[in-house]
This record gives C-alpha cells, sequence and structure tokens, in this order.
C-alpha cells in the first residue's frame, strides 16, 4: 500500500471544503431578507434613555431620522424608559468549520480557517430597570482567517453593516405591534403629555 503525504491530500481536502463554503452563501444569499421601509404614524414615542454597544453614532442618528422617537438620549439616565441595542457575533459550532479548523492544523496554519459566525442585534425596552420586550435579528456570516490570528478583535464587515442597518425598519415595525410597549407608551404620555 502506497503512503499518501499531507501535501497530496491537500489540493483534494481544498476542493471538498469549497463546496460547503459556497452552499452555505447561497442559503444565506437565499434567506436573505427584503428590505422593509417604515413610515410613523401618530404621535412620537416618548424620549428614552438611549444605550448601546454600537459605537457609530450613524446608527442612533438612522433611529432618530425614522420619526418614531421623540429623543434617544445617551446622558438622560434618569428617563424612566430605555432602549439598549446591541450587536453580537459568535462563533457556529458546525461541521464545516470543525473540518475547516483540523485542515488549517494539519497544515501548521498555512491553509486558512473558514468559520461560520452569528451576527445578531438585538434591542431591548427597559422601564425602570426592568425588560419588558426583547426584539433580535440574525444573520450568518463568515471569517477567513489564518490559524495563528484566530480570535482578534474585527470590524464589522459590508454586509453585517447593511444588516444592521436594515433591522431598524424591522425593529419600529415589530414595536409599534407589541402591545405591553404600546400600553408603556401610553401610560407614560398619561403622566406627561406631550407639550407640558
Amino acid at each position: 500500500m502506497k503512503k499518501i503525504s499531507a501535501l497530496a491530500l491537500f489540493p483534494m481536502l481544498l476542493t471538498l471544503a469549497m463546496p460547503l463554503q459556497a452552499a452555505d452563501s447561497n442559503n444565506e444569499a437565499a434567506a436573505a431578507p427584503e428590505v422593509l421601509q417604515y413610515q410613523h404614524e401618530g404621535r412620537k414615542y416618548p424620549p428614552l434613555f438611549y444605550q448601546s454597544n454600537i459605537e457609530d453614532e450613524k446608527f442612533r442618528e438612522s433611529l432618530l431620522a425614522r420619526q418614531a422617537f421623540n429623543r434617544l438620549d445617551k446622558d438622560a439616565v434618569g428617563l424612566p424608559i430605555g432602549l439598549m441595542v446591541l450587536k453580537t457575533l459568535r462563533p457556529k459550532a458546525d461541521a464545516a468549520g470543525f473540518t475547516s479548523t483540523m485542515l488549517a492544523a494539519g497544515t501548521l496554519g498555512l491553509v486558512p480557517m473558514v468559520n461560520s459566525k452569528e451576527f445578531t442585534v438585538y434591542y431591548m425596552v427597559f422601564v425602570h430597570g426592568e425588560r419588558i420586550a426583547r426584539f433580535e435579528y440574525s444573520m450568518s456570516s463568515a471569517d477567513v482567517e489564518m490559524l495563528w490570528g484566530a480570535g482578534q478583535q474585527r470590524d464589522i464587515k459590508p454586509e453585517e453593516e447593511v444588516f444592521l442597518e436594515n433591522t431598524i425598519p424591522r425593529f419600529l415595525n415589530d414595536l409599534k405591534k407589541d402591545e405591553k410597549v404600546s400600553a408603556l407608551f401610553d401610560e407614560y404620555y398619561e403622566y406627561f403629555p406631550e407639550g407640558s
């Protein structure tokens, strides 16, 4: 029986890994949500204390541009109602990621790893520190990284940036339908009428 070296297997393993990656990206494109629009009707939502781990100020400005909120204030800690927006990026444990990691380890880091990740955006509404509503939007993402640089902090990718922007109308449409939040906003305006 002939011995096969790891270098001889490299092209064959690489061709096996590539269709897995291509299949994932095709599924993501098919599953991409349509771009929603949002047009606010009625009175604006009350002023909210705003917290987020999204450092780009354009995101908050984009939320305000939809004319749904009276104010999103990062400094008004005393406001009774708050909105927290968090983005997370977590690795997905799947067979393709495991195979890619083993291939990279087997070649001592010469072959890059392709890891599937889940990019999630959470919108949470709080009243006096208690969460009353949570809205979650996720997409799959893939990172190609070398074994020796894996796990380092990375910037948001362009497709994740587009997804993040597209979560705003989805969130506002879902917020409008949430009965708990609507009742809370109505109660706020009972105690603090607009213009007072």
